[in-house]
């Protein structure tokens, strides 16, 4: 887990998804990123991004910072649980918690890498 509570979300953590409206009250919005060298796939009801390093892969993602302990281990056990794997992303000059798939399947690219603006809140 991140050491100064920084974490980017691109999926159903973000502003107006499920789970951000389920642990709102301890995480504190930074800013909004698109990060490069990350391809962003559809599941059913939330995405997965892998960590492709070429440029052209563009996801975004909004930067929050945890501010509650329990919180922060309760979304990381969550991902943990249904497949990810954290890593940690340069955003800003920050170390930023990010959690990740090792590899891409078959599911569809999310080609704006937005997942807010593919799947809407």
């Amino acid at each position: 887990m991140n050491p100064n509570g920084l974490y980017a979300f691109y999926g159903s953590l973000r502003k107006g998804m499920s789970n951000h409206r389920r642990f709102a009250k301890d995480l504190i919005y930074q800013h909004t990123e698109t990060i490069e060298g990350y391809r962003l796939h559809a599941m059913r009801y939330y995405p997965y991004a892998v960590r492709t390093g070429n440029p052209a892969n563009k996801t975004v993602v909004e930067v929050f910072q945890i501010v509650n302990p329990v919180t922060a281990k309760a979304i990381h056990d969550l991902e943990l649980s249904v497949g990810y794997h954290y890593a940690e992303v340069l955003i800003r000059r920050a170390q930023t918690g990010i959690y990740l798939f090792k590899n891409s399947g078959p599911e569809p690219l999310v080609e704006s890498g937005d997942w807010v603006e593919f799947f809407g809140p």
